[in-house]
Parts: structure tokens; sequence; C-alpha cells
């Protein structure tokens, strides 16, 4: 019967001459207006912060094991790493994959100026495929070019300053102890657009930067290590920590392990500064759902005090006649969900298939809006959204146990 008569009055409600009509149009619009804002939100949070994780990771990847004397002389300390080493670490599924790697600074220079900045030395293992993904022009040298070691890979941000292209020579200058001077040749050139690593960073080849540094083939700046799992960062430091305590006492040295988010401290803790904005815009939202409905409910309730009155005088309980209300809100709210999830999930694709909404990289690490939609978090904020929008419909609906059948049958 709840079912039934909720039914009737959201069909008559619907209709051309239904007086509660504005009142149902008012809150659809509120739920999806504030369902859609919901999505939005945390569809660009979520994109954010998977965004400048990947770029992050891309960098330095989870773990990262470096001599614990780092910066602390001006001689460079390596790490020593034998196969041996690479076997203990590999030792466990979480981690997947190690990638030593040779940093020495740098300046280089042309005609038009020079640049101070990085340069990171990999082998022919290393995955290149993040900044593959960011290649503009050229790429890395493959084992058939002629170049050997003399080659770079540079950002699109320091190619631009010394006026620098694909195949163009630059003469770079390592200080340690004496000048050393290595001219190379930009095979690729890369934008992530994540500006404090693009203007940082550049990428040559490992063996030079170890015949600079005058280290064995097993001797590196650090380790780059990748886990199966970011959720398991926790549980992969904890097992680099004790491999490379094994090893501090065979090679009579200190080796400091860090995760991302410690190399990163500062970064992150602005990315959680914006779970707090997220949390406060979802309240926001919810609020204005919650207010528009609870009006309108209210109105199509008052509308309907005659109906009420004679739903009790023929038997009818209060937990009844709730019920029906209740249904109808339910009806109004599945309306309102259902627009505001079409809405909602239409401007994340057409953002994230487009990039039409542009960012300044300088800012933001970012070109443009990023935006994530996934199943999951999109089915629990409907859950939610649906049953904190039922409870609070509680509260028109506790109008009807103070309406008597005497005196609403007679109201207009």
């Amino acid at each position: 019967m709840e079912r039934f008569l909720a039914r009737r009055l959201y069909g008559q409600d619907e209709g051309v001459n239904g007086g509660s009509r504005p009142a149902i149009i008012i809150a659809t619009a509120g739920i999806a207006l504030g369902l859609a804002v919901m999505i939005i939100t945390l569809a660009v949070t979520r994109g954010f912060k998977q965004e400048i994780r990947d770029k992050v990771m891309g960098f330095s990847q989870h773990i990262q094991v470096v001599n614990y004397r780092i910066g602390m002389n001006s001689v460079e300390e390596p790490v020593a790493c034998t196969d041996s080493t690479f076997m203990m670490l590999l030792g466990q599924p979480v981690v997947t994959c190690i990638q030593p790697f040779v940093n020495k600074p740098c300046i280089i220079r042309t005609q038009q100026a020079f640049h101070g900045f990085m340069l990171k030395g990999v082998d022919d293992d290393y995955d290149r495929s993040f900044l593959e993904g960011y290649m503009l022009e050229g790429g890395f040298p493959t084992t058939a070019d002629s170049l050997g070691s003399n080659w770079t890979v540079l950002s699109k941000t320091i190619a631009d300053m010394l006026g620098l292209k694909v195949g163009d020579k630059a003469d770079v200058y390592f200080m340690q102890g004496q000048v050393r001077m290595r001219r190379l040749t930009v095979t690729g050139i890369y934008s992530t657009s994540f500006i404090e690593y693009d203007r940082s960073y550049g990428i040559t080849d490992l063996k030079m930067m170890q015949r600079l540094n005058e280290w064995e083939p097993f001797e590196y700046s650090g380790l780059e290590i990748r886990l199966a799992d970011e959720g398991r960062l926790e549980e992969g430091y904890e097992h680099v920590r004790t491999v490379m305590d094994y090893w501090e006492d065979r090679y009579d040295e200190r080796y400091l392990v860090r995760t991302m988010n410690d190399l990163n401290a500062g970064l992150f803790a602005w990315l959680d500064i914006l779970d707090v904005n997220v949390w406060l815009i979802l309240a926001l939202m919810l609020g204005i759902a919650g207010f528009t409905m609870i009006s309108g409910l209210l109105i199509i309730i008052f509308e309907r005090t005659a109906t009420i009155g004679t739903l009790k005088s023929m038997g009818a309980s209060d937990r009844t006649v709730r019920g029906v209300f209740m249904r109808l809100a339910s009806y109004i709210i599945v309306k309102g969900m259902v627009i505001g999830n079409a809405i909602g999930i239409a401007i994340g694709l057409f953002q994230q298939l487009t990039r039409a909404i542009p960012l300044d990289p300088a800012n933001y690490y970012l070109d443009s809006v990023p935006v994530h939609l996934g199943l999951g978090w999109l089915v629990i904020l409907n859950v939610a959204m649906f049953a904190l929008s039922m409870l609070m419909m509680l509260i028109p609906c506790a109008v009807i146990s103070r309406i008597r059948p005497s005196k609403s049958i007679r109201f207009e």
C-alpha cells in the first residue's frame, strides 16, 4: 500500500496540474547539483593526487637507497651493490624492480646561456617508459647508435633555456677536484610539467658517470626500488632496510633508506591539505541537497495534509503514512541522483578525454585539470548520498505525527 500511494502521489505531483511540481523540481535539482559537484570534486582531487604521485614515482620510485654520508663532503660516496645484494633485495615479492643510478651535479653551457642541474646516469635496463610517455622530440639512444656514452636527454625547460634541440651538442662541466668536460649530444627532449624536476634533472649514460667518479661497476650513487603495491610501502621499507643493514657491515658503510613520502614530505603534506577542502565541499553540497529535499518534502506534506488526515481516519498509522512519504522522497532522490551522476560523469569524461581546462604547471605541476573516475568510490558516494538523504527525510516526516484527522480533512 505504501508503494502504491507513493507512486500515485509522485505521479500526480509530476503531472501538469500538480501543485507540488515546483517543489519536486527544486528538490530533484538540488540532489542532482549536489551529487554532480561531489563527483567532480572527488574526481579532480583523486586525479590530481594520483598524477602527482605517479610523476614523483616516475622520477624516484617507491624507495631510494643512498650513502648515509651524501652531501657531507665534496667527495661523492657510493652505494656498493653487487649481484648478491640485488638477489637479496629481490628475495621478497614486494620488490619488483631495482634501478641503480649515478647522480652528479654539473653545469651545461651553450653559446646562449649556462645552467646548473643534476645529471642522472642510468643503464640499459632502466625503465624508460615514464619519460618516454612525456617525450616531445627524439628519445633515448638505442644500442645501435654510435654515440656511445656521450648522450643526454633533457627537459624542455632546460632545452629552451639553453636554446638546444635534438641533435645539438652541448658542453657539460663536472666539478670534482678538477673541472672535467664532456661534450654530449641531445637525443631527446621531454616535458612532464613537473617544474621542480624538469628544471633540475637530465638523463645520461651510467657508465660514463661511473668513470667520472672512478667507481667500480658495482658502485652507484643509489638504488631506486619499485614495489608491487604502493599500499605495502611500509613492508617494502622494512625489507630494504634489513637487507642494507646486512651489507653495511660488509662494506663498512652506512646506507640511508628513504621512501617517496620522505623524499617529498612537503609536497605530500600539501596534497593532504586537499582532503580537508574535499570534506568541506562534500559537507556543503550534502547540506544544500538535504535542505532542498527537506523543504520540498515539507511543501508536499503541507499540501497533502487533507490526504494524510483521510488516511489516518481510515485507520492508517503514523508509521504507515511516514512510509508513504519516505518512499515518495526516495523516488525524488533516486531521480536526482541519476541526473547528478549523468552530469558529473559526463563532465569528468569530457575533461579526461580532451584536457580542455588548462592549469599553470609552475603552480600546479600539471598542464591541465586531471580527472580520475573510479567505479569503487562512485558506488560508495552514491550509497552514502542516498542513505544520508533518506536519514534527513526523517525530519520533515516527523511533522506527520502532529497532523490530526479532525482538523486536517478541512485543511485548505
